[in-house]
């Protein structure tokens, strides 16, 4: 595979369940199954590294769920599972019969569905420090209770300056996280989820249906997520017969954003079915 495969980028747009949903589609199908993308808080509708990465290694489906550009959830959409039922006729819209599915924060509740309820659609599972689970003993953070310094406190695993790539040219230039766009985005996003769940972000339902999954799956998680306590990585880990657990040292909920480079890696080694070593990686908790 070269790199001219991964540069093959595109936008589309899909109607499903009644609504326009946006999606980024990127590389070519080869000897993988194709992937869908299941973004967090942040949203989706711009291409990220770690899609890119995606591209490099088979195609890749990355659509904007319906409420994000708006802020707001939309009529007919009532939870997690409502969004995953949209996932399953955007497939059939744009004509991908089997995937494996990466889903993070949010979009792995909707991922957990997705596998759960149309298991013949889902050939592996990657989730990124993903909500859902009813864990009483390490509950989800109530997204709703928290101002925007609590919410940074708890998401990021580093606050202050941080080294960005500039928009133009070459080199970095330094933002400081609590003041910069992904902080924006992550928060608004925090905001429809925590309208959408009312305060219930534990489905002992999908709890029980997540410890008879029976598929490849990868569970990464940032050590220090004050959103989803890591004992829910434990738990998928132990429920899901050959699973891998891959911890992120210095990442909070966002080990695709804070650590993208090996979170890159992760994902496509699951994919590639590679296993290597890597620094500041845990197979434990």
């Amino acid at each position: 595979m070269g790199a001219g495969d991964g540069a093959i980028f595109t936008r589309g747009t899909a109607q499903a369940g009644g609504f326009r949903i946006p999606y980024l589609q990127g590389g070519l199908q080869r000897d993988l199954e194709p992937v869908l993308y299941l973004h967090g808080f942040g949203g989706g509708g711009r291409w990220e590294s770690f899609q890119m990465a995606l591209g490099t290694v088979t195609l890749t489906i990355a659509p904007q769920l319906p409420g994000w550009a708006a802020s707001a959830v939309p009529k007919g959409i009532t939870s997690a599972r409502d969004y995953a039922a949209l996932m399953a006729q955007l497939l059939d819209t744009v004509g991908l019969d089997r995937v494996a599915v990466v889903g993070h924060s949010f979009g792995g509740w909707v991922a957990q569905h997705l596998a759960t309820e149309h298991p013949t659609r889902v050939t592996r599972l990657a989730l990124i420090d993903s909500l859902g689970l009813d864990v009483p003993d390490a509950p989800t953070a109530e997204l709703g209770t928290l101002d925007e310094d609590a919410f940074a406190a708890r998401a990021f695993g580093k606050l202050g300056l941080v080294a960005t790539a500039q928009a133009y040219g070459f080199g970095a230039e330094w933002q400081n996280i609590r003041q910069g766009q992904e902080f924006e985005r992550q928060w608004k996003g925090r905001g429809l989820v925590a309208d959408l769940a009312a305060g219930r972000y534990g489905d002992p339902a999908l709890t029980a249906a997540m410890q008879a999954l029976r598929i490849p799956a990868l569970v990464m998680w940032g050590r220090l997520d004050g959103i989803v306590p890591l004992r829910h990585a434990e738990l998928l880990h132990r429920w899901v017969p050959g699973s891998s657990l891959r911890v992120l040292d210095r990442a909070g909920h966002l080990p695709i954003i804070e650590k993208p480079e090996t979170a890159n890696r992760l994902i496509r080694n699951f994919l590639l079915g590679i296993d290597e070593p890597l620094a500041e990686v845990s197979t434990e908790a």
